[in-house]
């Protein structure tokens, strides 16, 4: 069974330099297309088979929205689609989610992934009744966002790094959330199909073209950018869908408590940057290529936005206050930013102060991190408050650096405690508590998780750990044989979510070998349901690898 690395003690996804060449360039074409003993606890172990009786809340916004003009959107009931659309478009967003997890290099950071996630719904709620499907944040350096049927969003972190407060993120996401609401990729269904592919092919493509550019192959980067090219014009939207996307975002800012006016904000930046890539010979933002910029267009959303009114200077603070936490959150998971870039931010900024503290963390230097971690402990509550639970989580990271996990499982049960709906906390305590020998009470945190999201892989993935934990460690050899069915099966839902059809089919089908054999032990009566759903699950990834948009 292949293990996640047990070094990465901060994320269950080793970060790995992915080189994008010819194979990806091929695989873009193409796309264009699971320490008691008794019985008890073994049925609770096979329960996981199943589903759980709790799920998160959903997470409550803070903001009132203004009053303003009514959004002129489809009809909420379905989107103003068929039953039957529906599904297909559900089964679209699925199999774009399991082709662009397995071919990209993704930011896995819970925070940043529920900070992102958080507004990403909040914006959506404004105009769908539908959640959007998945959020996924891709860790490539080129500003690009795009959305696809079925409710999938994507946003790289260059997009978020280039912004400058988090209304102008806010805008981007909310332009990719109007061209869903307003169905500009559904106005037939060859013409459906034919944006999905030509969206995720291109994507690939430009992926590869900058990986490759960076790596030094001029040929083969002028050759994969020429292509990248040719397939983002292809899907360009019209003016008139841009214009709607503008205007309907817009409004859909101003109703999530963001200010619309950061909207045209972050178009002249970009417009800026097109430019000067231009004249430099370099690759166009591949936001701008599928959503040209025109001065026209420009100049018409900075009239659109004055028309709102100004946002309060408490929003725009606590805005841009999460916003610092996550700009420099993203610079140190990615890895993007030095010791001297830290300390020199940090001077100013108590995100870069944070970050510096997780970094010093990694570095192994504790006395270090610990005078920051007593640098901001020392703020007024008020403050100090305002970074949770971020601060709590880096503190966490640091004592996990140190082996010492029971007291990072204390530091973040406690934020768990106050903030019980919140995905990211239950991930870092599922994660410490495994690592302090306490398996089973991490399940119990990240089974509702997978119910909520069946494509959450750091959930998946964080399960299999738990029972490859319980395996080694349980004094009955009938309860380890459980949590090793188990463990197969968790991971097989991590590759079918990553695109691996066929590694999925294999570790259920060892799985279903074990289970077969507990058939004939006493656990027999039990193990009868964990094979019904054994059986269930090969069948779903036979249907995901057989479908085809």
């Amino acid at each position: 069974m292949d293990r996640l690395s047990s070094s990465a003690r901060t994320s269950l996804y080793p970060r790995q330099a992915h080189r994008y060449a010819g194979v990806l360039l091929l695989s873009a074409s193409a796309l264009m297309l699971s320490s008691a003993s008794n019985h008890s606890q073994a049925a609770s172990l096979m329960a996981n088979a199943s589903t759980s009786d709790t799920s998160p809340s959903p997470m409550t916004g803070l903001w009132r929205q203004p009053n303003t003009e009514e959004l002129v959107l489809p009809s909420l009931d379905g989107q103003g689609l068929s039953f039957a659309d529906q599904y297909q478009n559900k089964l679209i967003g699925e199999w774009s989610l399991q082709n662009i997890n397995g071919r990209t290099k993704m930011e896995h950071d819970p925070w940043v992934q529920e900070t992102v996630k958080e507004m990403t719904w909040r914006l959506n709620a404004q105009a769908r009744q539908q959640a959007p499907l998945g959020m996924v944040i891709i860790d490539n350096p080129s500003i690009n966002a795009f959305a696809a049927p079925g409710g999938v969003i994507g946003i790289n972190t260059g997009t978020i790094l280039a912004a400058s407060s988090m209304d102008e993120l806010a805008s981007v996401v909310a332009h990719e959330v109007a061209h869903i609401s307003q169905r500009h990729y559904e106005h037939g269904a060859d013409e459906r199909r034919q944006a999905l592919l030509i969206q995720i092919g291109g994507m690939l493509a430009a992926i590869a073209a900058s990986a490759v550019n960076s790596g030094g192959d001029a040929a083969a980067a002028v050759m994969m950018g020429s292509q990248t090219a040719a397939m983002n014009n292809n899907m360009a939207f019209s003016r008139s869908n841009e214009r709607e996307a503008d205007r309907v975002g817009m409004q859909i800012m101003t109703q999530a408590g963001y200010d619309p006016r950061a909207m045209p904000r972050f178009f002249a930046t970009m417009n800026k940057q097109s430019q000067l890539n231009q004249v430099e010979n370099r690759f166009l933002p591949s936001f701008v290529r599928s959503h040209p910029l025109s001065n026209e267009r420009l100049s018409e959303a900075q009239s659109r936005a004055q028309r709102y009114p100004t946002l309060s200077l408490a929003k725009q603070q606590r805005h841009q206050a999460l916003f610092d936490l996550l700009y420099w959150r993203i610079q140190i998971t990615g890895k993007h930013a030095s010791q001297t870039e830290l300390t020199t931010a940090a001077k100013n900024s108590v995100g870069a102060k944070v970050a510096l503290m997780h970094w010093y963390g990694q570095q192994q230097r504790f006395d270090e991190a610990s005078s920051i971690m007593a640098q901001l402990q020392a703020l007024p509550n008020s403050q100090m408050q305002a970074l949770e639970p971020l601060l709590s989580i880096t503190h966490s990271q640091v004592l996990s650096e140190q082996n010492k996990w029971q007291q990072a499982a204390e530091v973040l049960a406690a934020q768990q405690r106050l903030y019980p709906e919140r995905r990211d906390l239950r991930l870092y305590l599922a994660e410490a508590l495994t690592n302090s020998n306490q398996p089973t009470q991490a399940q119990i945190l990240l089974k509702p998780l997978t119910l909520q999201q069946p494509s959450d892989r750091y959930a998946w993935q964080s399960l299999q750990l738990a029972n490859e934990k319980l395996a080694k460690t349980s004094t009955s050899p009938q309860l380890a044989r459980i949590a090793t069915i188990n463990a197969l099966r968790y991971r097989s839902h991590d590759q079918l979510w990553n695109g691996r059809y066929d590694a999925a089919l294999i570790s259920l089908i060892q799985a279903k070998k074990l289970t077969e054999q507990l058939q004939t032990s006493a656990q027999a009566s039990s193990a009868r349901p964990l094979l019904a759903n054994i059986t269930q699950e090969i069948k779903d990834v036979k249907t995901a690898k057989d479908f085809k948009p």
